[in-house]
């Protein structure tokens, strides 16, 4: 649950500190949600939570589930990630948020690297999205793939280095606090009877718990930055076998643990 602030009577009641209040800066996620070639640069440590976007939007912790109504009544929230990164489009600092689908390409990067992906040496990262269209013509969203490839190698810039300390990393601790339990139960009461119902699964592999992160077999390829980059195409479920490999932990930056990514992550510079 989200931590209570120790109050200050010196401050706390002063016209700076409500400007300071009022004017903080709106956090600036990464979007993805166009097709398209994206180069990416992650920063520092990443966090985990899961959440909910039916039947209400909430954001809870693996060991939240007695708190969570939603959660006990079969609605699963999936599991989401978060971290700080350079947009290579605009060299600017936001916060990049999706599932395992697209954050198992960097722990498999520390695997095979033994590198941290967010730290002093990682590189700058493709990702390739597509998304097809329904039948009718619509993008289904549900259905977009993320290819992710390392690039080249990416030593943070003096320039990049000055932005960072300067402006800071997103807050992530205090962006992904866990909805307080009070909240989901007012959300929960004020729902209709039929909308408490969570939708049945004829096969619990049908769908991963991970909200976005349904298996994929068919391979293609695209090109960017001079570079091939492998495509996966939504296909039936494959049970992942490799149980010594990052996807298959409970943290996917395993062996580090704790979602924190790492002691190297936030040895930056």
């Amino acid at each position: 649950m989200s931590t209570v602030q120790k109050g200050n009577w010196d401050v706390d009641f002063t016209q700076e500190a409500k400007a300071s209040s009022d004017n903080k800066p709106k956090t600036d996620y990464m979007d993805m949600t166009k097709p398209g070639n994206y180069i990416i640069r992650l920063v520092g440590p990443h966090i985990k939570c899961r959440k909910h976007f039916n039947p209400y939007r909430a954001t809870v912790q693996d060991d939240e589930r007695n708190v969570d109504p939603a959660w006990q009544a079969g609605f699963t929230p999936g599991r989401r990630y978060a971290i700080n990164i350079i947009d290579r489009a605009d060299s600017k600092l936001k916060v990049l948020e999706k599932g395992s689908k697209v954050f198992k390409n960097f722990a498999n990067y520390k695997s095979i690297t033994k590198k941290d992906p967010a730290g002093k040496e990682g590189p700058n990262f493709a990702v390739v999205v597509t998304v097809p269209n329904l039948p009718n013509g619509k993008p289904d969203k549900l259905n977009t793939d993320y290819a992710v490839m390392p690039l080249e190698a990416a030593p943070f810039t003096a320039d990049e280095v000055k932005m960072i300390k300067e402006k800071g990393l997103w807050p992530l601790a205090e962006l992904y606090k866990s909805t307080p339990a009070e909240k989901m139960k007012e959300m929960w009461d004020a729902l209709p009877a039929d909308k408490k119902i969570a939708p049945k699964r004829e096969n619990k592999s049908d769908k991963t718990d991970d909200g976005d992160d349904d298996a994929s077999t068919t391979v293609a390829s695209t090109t960017v930055a001079g570079t091939t980059v492998a495509t996966t195409k939504v296909a039936e479920v494959v049970k992942e076998e490799m149980k010594g490999a990052p996807a298959e932990s409970d943290d996917i930056f395993a062996p580090d643990g704790g979602g924190s990514g790492g002691a190297n992550s936030a040895e930056l510079f």
